[in-house]
């Protein structure tokens, strides 16, 4: 088990971790008045010695499932019309559970007095990656055609819902308060739902034009989808900011501080971008779910990390360790120093890379706190060994 025993965290987070509070704000109509009511309600049927970060770890394993599941049967995205129609059942089950456990996780462990970092830490970072798993299976529903998504417009929207993530931790990260977004319920129940209309009437259902505007409906949700993520992220996130510095409730640092946060994703949507574009062999449109899955990957170690900051006032990362493969790669294809075939194999051998050093990051990390912390992962301990409950302020405003 020494492979697994890296020091990730040094002694300014451990030292952040013992005057850890979560404190979170949330003003979703959807959470508050649907969401949360059903989660209290269904919370209640779990026994008390299960663990949090198990319900957690459950959800994100059924989401793995339905990639695993896509993966198989559709890879290249040009499978959905001859996909049986159990799959779309299957497909709206796991996304619909894996939606609830990850609603029930915090309230599981409020519950059961074991809230820590660490269940801040697992379902954040859960989620980090989560935000590749979502749409890469419902691109399956609504794939490459003429009423489809091309693999630069799948990028993008992916890219979207990587800008809203990170917006919100790098927006913690300097007011020391978590403003949940108002796009997640919503984007998770209409999933489940895009699933249902799937498995009822066959992706076909998805094949029109809507009608006045008389333009295909996978064309407006390539408008709606980011202007509605974006329009309720990043402009409140900014507003919270500046509020924060006026009153001087967060951490008021410099710009180049602040900001510092959003440099490794901004460097990875850039070369990712351009390795789309450039590529003299196509590599997006070829290997599609290859290219998102090492983006993805990549995306959930910065924003893991970055939770990691947050979480115990620390300075964030500048630049990702995993950059330094991913980009010297990116360069060197698009300027033709490889062959077709020796494109495609870096690409494979990147991902590989990029999701077992990520592993190795969660898992040494979880078990540093776990250490730290005197708890376990997957199992409510004793609670004369365990350390007080961290606090936990929640508003639903």
């Amino acid at each position: 088990m020494n492979l697994f025993n890296y020091q990730y965290l040094g002694r300014e987070h451990l030292k952040g971790l013992n005057e850890y509070k979560y404190n979170a704000i949330d003003t979703s109509p959807v959470s508050i008045y649907v969401m949360q009511p059903f989660w209290n309600w269904c919370v209640e049927f779990f026994p008390r010695w299960f663990a949090p970060n198990l319900m957690t770890f459950l959800g994100f394993l059924l989401l793995v499932f339905n990639f695993v599941m896509f993966s198989y049967y559709d890879f290249y995205f040009t499978e959905a019309l001859a996909l049986p129609r159990w799959i779309w059942l299957v497909a709206a089950l796991c996304q619909f559970c894996s939606h609830q456990l990850d609603g029930m996780d915090g309230k599981q462990a409020r519950r059961t007095k074991s809230s820590s970092a660490l269940g801040e830490l697992f379902d954040h970072g859960v989620d980090s990656w989560a935000c590749f798993l979502f749409p890469v299976c419902i691109f399956s529903v609504i794939s490459k055609s003429e009423y489809g998504f091309s693999p630069m417009a799948m990028h993008m929207l992916l890219w979207i819902i990587y800008l809203s993530f990170i917006d919100s931790h790098w927006e913690k990260y300097n007011t020391k308060v978590l403003y949940l977004p108002w796009s997640y319920d919503i984007s998770m129940l209409i999933m489940t739902i895009t699933y249902i209309l799937a498995y009822f009437f066959t992706p076909a259902v998805f094949h029109f034009d809507v009608p006045i505007i008389n333009i295909p409906f996978a064309r407006c949700v390539k408008i709606i989808w980011p202007l509605f993520a974006i329009c309720t992220s990043v402009p409140i996130s900014i507003k919270h900011i500046q509020e924060s510095y006026k009153n001087g409730t967060g951490y008021n640092r410099t710009y180049y501080e602040a900001l510092r946060p959003l440099i490794s994703p901004a460097v990875l949507f850039l070369s990712s971008t351009w390795w789309g574009l450039a590529s003299p062999h196509m590599i997006m449109q070829k290997q599609s779910r290859i290219f998102f899955s090492a983006v993805g990957a990549t995306f959930s170690n910065i924003a893991c990390r970055l939770v990691v900051a947050q979480m115990t006032s620390t300075r964030s990362d500048g630049f990702n360790n995993l950059l330094y493969c991913f980009v010297p790669i990116q360069v060197m294809s698009v300027y033709g120093a490889f062959s077709e075939r020796m494109e495609f194999k870096l690409l494979f051998l990147l991902n590989i890379f990029v999701i077992l050093a990520h592993l190795h990051y969660a898992i040494c990390v979880v078990r540093q706190i776990c250490d730290h912390l005197n708890i376990c992962a997957f199992k409510i301990t004793d609670r004369s060994k365990q350390p007080p409950p961290a606090e936990v302020h929640v508003k639903h405003q």
